[in-house]
């Protein structure tokens, strides 16, 4: 079994920054809720087909439970970045040489996932409750494809990185 440096690698600016960018986000959609509820209709569009139009409705108490997701999502990956380094899973053996680098582009990977996903969330929230006050009509056609080539070029751009910083150690 290989064993990996165990290193505490302190939060870096870019973490702390995008961090700081989830956070905001995250706040603007609870308050953002809040502070429209009042104006929102009781029956509401709750699912969107896959052209992004509306095809169910339900109450608007279930507008509560798309922030709640966001903030498990968004606490489950900060609780994750608590977890030492060398636990996780790499597409390269790890030495003593590239540890420091990759647990480091490990973490930042981990932070920009977690704005896209919460910046993500938040866009349907925000559009949901658009939707209900009847300022708009459905999430859009491009939602899904665009938000899957996001995530998975942010993963991709990581992991090439990675590799590439391994192969020149």
């Amino acid at each position: 079994m290989e064993t990996r440096p165990v290193l505490v690698i302190p939060k870096s600016s870019t973490e702390k920054w995008l961090d700081y960018l989830s956070l905001v986000i995250l706040l603007y959609s609870i308050i953002y809720l809040i502070l429209k509820w009042s104006n929102l209709p009781q029956t509401i569009p709750i699912h969107f087909n896959v052209s992004g139009e509306a095809d169910g409705w339900g109450s608007k108490t279930t507008l509560i439970i798309l922030p709640l997701f966001t903030l498990a999502t968004y606490t489950g990956l900060n609780l994750l970045r608590k977890i030492k380094p060398d636990n996780f899973n790499y597409p390269v053996t790890i030495t003593k040489q590239n540890a420091p680098f990759i647990y480091k582009t490990t973490f930042i990977m981990l932070s920009w996932v977690k704005l896209e996903l919460v910046a993500m969330l938040g866009y349907v929230h925000w559009s949901f409750i658009q939707n209900a006050a009847g300022l708009s009509s459905g999430l859009g056609i491009w939602l899904l494809p665009v938000t899957l080539i996001i995530f998975f070029s942010t993963i991709v751009h990581f992991i090439l990185k990675i590799k590439k910083y391994a192969r020149s150690v």
